[in-house]
């Protein structure tokens, strides 16, 4: 009981301090706001583009609240602010003050026309440089304006509704002439310059491409001379050994004789510019040793076990144009060792069986299908491995290669063909045999060479 009465001594004691203090507190109050508009017009006209700035003049009012829509948009929380319509059309623009003693608003109806401002990319240019066979890139740049519609036209052919054209290739040596036509609401804007297409360098394309031609003697050869560019009044001249044989771009020449020879080929063009081009033209005597294998059987010239299984008689893998024989001769290695494979011509008895005086030969050639291996093969003469004289294509078809010899064949010696060899002429590496390491090629016709 002392306790409670303790404390409802002191509370009342602090009720008595409180009614001592006297505080007044006032009521919160706000001015009215009070707004003028420098432009009293409820009408205002503007353009795509253009800056357009609203303003309010707040004369009194405390802490007001201003508000500037665009239809429905607040834009700025700011007695004033500057606005830029991008479309043309009819907009309302609305300003509002308000706190708590009242508000104040406004509404502007701002027409907005287009306009249209514009150029190219090509300037002031009335004609401008191109090379043959570029795209014509050009633009048209809208710095002001809106909904533009683009039309080019080449030689008065419409040729783009972009604004950015190029689609235009410049097939010709010649002048085109380009036009450009803008549109919009606001007008149009149009504009004309030509291209002056240079004309490329001269470039000539061979339907032969091979450095060295074989042929037997009374053969003819042929090769085309294409101008892909540079054409304009190309002339062309063909020699063989230095003389002059033709004019035309279409080169024909039956050779006779030993050989070799040279062919040499010079166009030159109305700016001066040249294209030159030389082949060699080697004269290849008839001996063919084998022409073909259909009796499936090979004759007493050859060492056939020179490998395991060694050479065999086998159906062409890929017959086509090079080579349609149904039989050709197939060398294979078993395993998977390091090895090159080879199988050996006996020189001395191709001249008591076939007739062939190899004394006379500097070379040989033969088909040969390498399929999807990468072997270079190589004929080894007295411990020296030669290799074509072009190198193998590798096109999974078949194909011809071509030896030659710094010297006549000796009937003593024997001629090694060794088809399974890397580039550098070193045995092939060891490994398992798969469908790009097969162990196997196919060889048909070979031919001893004058």
């Amino acid at each position: 009981m002392k306790t409670i009465f303790k404390f409802q001594t002191i509370l009342m004691w602090g009720l008595v301090l409180l009614w001592g203090c006297e505080e007044t507190v006032e009521p919160l109050h706000h001015t009215a706001p009070q707004v003028t508009f420098p432009v009293g017009e409820s009408s205002m006209t503007a353009t795509v583009g253009e800056e357009v700035e609203f303003r309010a003049n707040v004369e009194e009012g405390d802490r007001l609240t201003c508000s500037w829509y665009v239809g429905e948009t607040l834009e700025a929380s700011t007695p004033s602010f500057t606005y830029v319509f991008r479309t043309p059309g009819t907009f309302d623009v609305r300003f509002e003050a308000r706190n708590g003693a009242g508000s104040v608003s406004k509404t502007y109806e701002v027409t907005v026309s287009d306009v249209l401002e514009m150029y190219l990319s090509v300037g002031d240019s009335t004609r401008i440089k191109r090379l043959q066979l570029d795209n014509l890139k050009v633009m048209a740049i809208v710095t002001a304006g809106s909904n533009v519609q683009h039309e080019w036209t080449v030689d008065g052919q419409k040729a783009s509704t972009e604004a950015y054209f190029d689609t235009f290739v410049l097939a010709d040596a010649k002048v085109y002439t380009v036009a450009y036509r803008g549109t919009n609401a606001a007008g149009e804007f149009t504009k004309s310059f030509e291209v002056e297409v240079l004309e490329r360098p001269l470039e000539v394309e061979f339907s032969n491409t091979d450095a060295v031609i074989s042929c037997k003697s009374g053969e003819t050869v042929t090769i085309d001379a294409t101008v892909t560019f540079g054409g304009t009044g190309v002339q062309h001249e063909w020699k063989v050994d230095g003389a002059p044989v033709s004019t035309e771009s279409h080169f024909s020449y039956t050779f006779t004789g030993e050989g070799p020879y040279t062919i040499d080929y010079r166009a030159e063009n109305a700016k001066g510019e040249t294209v030159t081009r030389q082949w060699t033209v080697n004269i290849q005597a008839s001996g063919l040793l084998l022409d073909d294998f259909e009796s499936g059987s090979l004759t007493p010239w050859w060492r056939t076990k020179e490998n395991d299984p060694g050479i065999t008689v086998e159906d062409n893998p890929k017959p086509d144009a090079v080579n349609s024989s149904a039989k050709v001769m197939r060398d294979k290695v078993n395993g998977t060792g390091s090895t090159s494979g080879y199988f050996t011509l006996e020189t001395s008895k191709i001249l008591e069986g076939k007739g062939i005086d190899v004394t006379k030969c500097t070379g040989i050639r033969f088909k040969v299908y390498l399929g999807k291996n990468k072997y270079y093969p190589r004929v080894d003469i007295g411990g020296t491995k030669y290799a074509p004289v072009t190198e193998p294509q590798f096109k999974d078809e078949w194909e011809v290669l071509e030896y030659r010899f710094p010297f006549n064949l000796d009937p003593t010696k024997i001629i090694q063909i060794r088809p399974l060899l890397q580039q550098n002429g070193s045995n092939i590496a060891s490994g398992a045999v798969s469908d790009t390491n097969t162990r196997e090629v196919y060889i048909d016709d070979i031919e001893f060479l004058e």
